[in-house]
């Protein structure tokens, strides 16, 4: 009773002390203030998370999926060498017996994690969570098979007279280092032309950091994309040149990068440094494969789960992209040296 009397009393010493300050405004005044208006929370229907483009420039490779139904290995038969031909001979001609090599392809098996959903949090949500995570844990698998793609792609070392190219950027600096131009391009083809590449299906993948070094560099495709007209977009991810496709690779997610102190491709996603450079990877169509098997959803639903007690699933797919020669034949890297 005794607090009750001393709040009581605060509260007038308070009032008296507000109403002799401000004089015009009187007691039935400070009692009629209105109230805060009262904040709503709106939950809209649409769940956000962070963006990531999925590169696309996979579906170059020679699709193979159509084999992975019945096993994990691809065999690849390689035919030997061609015949002697001569030239006005006039003794028999003699005889080899036609040889072929077989190289094999494992598939790797991608699994994620299981997502684990409580049913007490799937109470009253404007959004479907359940349907939002299984679309996700898809397309974790589909990032790394695409990262893990170039990464086997990518020619593990360059040997002198084989058909594997590694060359610098030679454009001008940026950021300490050089930028590729339009000229390593063409440098790209003419040693495409040189090693008897395959004519068709030549593809650059360039991360996109690269690729604006690109375009800073050519100064057509620069002033297409500067000088666009408000009608009308001209916003390309693949441009051609020299008979070579380039793609636009968003971000740096391959991590592809290639040691100039021991001339080989450096480990995935390893640290810049003086030696070890970023690079764009270049093969041909006919070269590498890809082969996917189907997606596999494991799903186990609150009701038949009674230890976890809640809604649990995850993905498996098995995968493979790699080289159909069995020494990385048509495969190159463009490197940025340090400037």
């Amino acid at each position: 009773m005794k607090k009750l009397f001393s709040f009581v009393a605060l509260f007038a010493i308070i009032l008296v002390s507000v109403v002799t300050a401000c004089p015009a405004v009187s007691v039935g005044n400070i009692l009629a203030i209105a109230p805060l208006a009262t904040q709503k929370a709106v939950f809209l229907n649409v769940l956000k998370e962070e963006y990531h483009e999925i590169d696309t420039w996979l579906n170059e490779a020679t699709d193979l999926s159509s084999f992975v139904v019945d096993g994990q290995t691809l065999k690849f038969p390689e035919g030997g060498a061609y015949p002697k031909v001569y030239k006005d001979r006039t003794e028999d001609v003699d005889s080899m017996e036609p040889t072929e090599s077989v190289h094999s392809e494992d598939l790797n098996v991608y699994d994620t994690q299981n997502y684990k959903i409580r049913n007490i949090w799937l109470h009253a949500l404007p959004f479907n969570k359940v349907q939002f995570y299984v679309q996700k844990a898809a397309e974790a698998i589909k990032i790394e098979v695409v990262k893990d793609g170039a990464y086997n792609i990518m020619p593990s070392t360059v040997l002198s007279n084989d058909k594997r190219i590694v060359i610098p950027a030679t454009g001008s600096a940026e950021d300490g280092r050089k930028t590729i131009c339009l000229a390593d391009i063409k440098t790209l083809a003419k040693q495409c032309d040189s090693k008897r590449f395959f004519k068709n299906g030549r593809n650059l993948v360039l991360p996109s950091d690269m690729w604006w070094g690109l375009v800073n560099d050519n100064k057509v495709l620069e002033m297409q994309i500067a000088n666009q007209q408000k009608v009308g977009n001209y916003n390309p991810d693949i441009v051609e040149y020299y008979g070579i496709k380039i793609h636009k690779s968003y971000g740096d997610d391959f991590g592809l990068t290639w040691d100039t102190s021991t001339n080989k491709k450096g480990a995935q996603g390893a640290v810049l440094t003086d030696t070890v450079a970023p690079c764009g990877l270049f093969f041909c169509s006919d070269a590498i494969y890809r082969a996917d098997g189907e997606f596999k959803m494991f799903y186990n639903n609150m009701e038949n789960n009674p230890t976890g007690r809640a809604d649990e699933f995850g993905y498996q797919h098995r995968q493979k992209t790699g080289h159909q020669y069995a020494d990385e034949k048509y495969t190159g890297v463009i490197y940025l040296p340090k400037a």
